[in-house]
């Protein structure tokens, strides 16, 4: 033990009490650079700002803006690469919040400060985040001239940078989305949001392939393409979303089923009730879903037989409801000697229960 304690002492102490000085020293070091920064970042933040408002909001005239330009770069320190984060990062900031005609002149900044050299970088830099970031920039300054030095990037090893470029294309090409239709790659869930926003937001014309999507070899094109013609309200091709309720994959069965109902498909109601037993619970609680829409009698003599066989009671409510829906008089002269199922049915009808 005494041994121990000699060596620690002697060896191991000094080393620790090292560490924690020169941990001491480069905070203290850090601090001090950062006190000498902020008013020099702050001074530069607050002219760019000025100088970038008031190129904004006046008319568009190339070459006086040029000489304006080369003239505003000599007062603040243009050639250091935080002054150049700080100006890109201000005509997105404006760029994000500005609508209309004076984000004419977004574009001719960034190339006349030389921003459009430093997006290059990143993107070619070998660190996925800097490339993520470089994506990001073209795409919130809607620049398609970027669109050449991201394509490459589609078939990036990095899952992020493959996504933010797919992502990116989308959002600067909304109106070729017909391309997508040949595309390999596996769309995930968060993209799909993310694509359903950006044509939310540039309000894309319908793609006109958009029936051949649901019978694409891709399963998350066909779930994108079902997703497109309910945000179109597309109605053309019932025949094959009825098909796709028999789809193997039962992520594209959960989509078509919720098509069905927003589509209000009524052809489909047999389809659902005879795939209903080969659905898992989420799939059975989306089909209780789309017949409470679209439903009619047989819809209420298969929901009455489930509740009269051993259903799974995880469903079971989902049931009661969706017959309520169906026909709301139904368990007026029906299960009224069947306690657990009255019981619901005072649930369902009874809001706040």
């Amino acid at each position: 033990m005494d041994v121990l304690v000699y060596y620690f002492v002697l060896h191991v102490l000094p080393i620790l009490i090292c560490g924690f000085l020169i941990l001491i020293t480069v905070l203290v070091i850090n601090r001090f650079r950062y006190d000498i920064f902020k008013p020099k970042w702050e001074a530069a933040k607050s002219e760019i700002d000025s100088f970038l408002t008031n190129m904004i909001f006046s008319p568009f005239d190339e070459q006086s803006f040029f000489n304006e330009i080369e003239q505003f770069k000599k007062t603040i320190p243009f050639e250091k690469r935080w002054c150049k984060n700080l100006i890109l990062s201000e005509i997105i900031f404006l760029k994000l919040n500005l609508k209309g005609e004076v984000t004419n002149t977004f574009h001719f900044l960034y190339e006349q400060f030389d921003l459009f050299e430093y997006t290059k970088k990143l993107l070619k830099s070998r660190r996925f985040y800097f490339k993520c970031l470089g994506i990001s920039q073209l795409e919130s300054l809607e620049y398609k001239k970027g669109i050449t030095f991201i394509k490459p990037l589609l078939h990036h090893k990095n899952r992020n940078v493959k996504s933010s470029a797919f992502l990116a294309l989308i959002s600067l090409e909304p109106e070729n989305l017909e391309t997508l239709l040949d595309s390999s790659h596996q769309i995930t869930i968060a993209e799909e949001i993310n694509i359903m926003d950006i044509l939310h937001q540039k309000k894309t014309k319908i793609p006109t392939n958009l029936d051949k999507w649901i019978v694409s070899e891709n399963d998350t094109i066909i779930k994108l393409g079902l997703k497109l013609m309910m945000f179109y309200n597309y109605n053309n091709e019932h025949e094959i979303i009825v098909k796709l309720l028999r789809h193997p994959n039962k992520l594209v069965r959960f989509e078509a089923i919720h098509a069905v109902q927003f589509l209000f498909i009524s052809e489909a109601e047999q389809e659902l009730i005879e795939q209903f037993c080969h659905e898992d619970i989420k799939n059975k609680l989306e089909i209780f879903n789309t017949l409470s829409t679209i439903g009619m009698t047989d819809s209420e003599n298969f929901i009455a037989q489930l509740l009269i066989d051993k259903t799974d009671e995880d469903i079971k409510l989902d049931a009661v409801y969706c017959l309520n829906k169906i026909n709301p008089h139904y368990f007026e002269d029906h299960f009224l000697d069947n306690e657990d199922v009255q019981k619901m049915v005072k649930h369902v009808k009874t809001r706040y229960l």
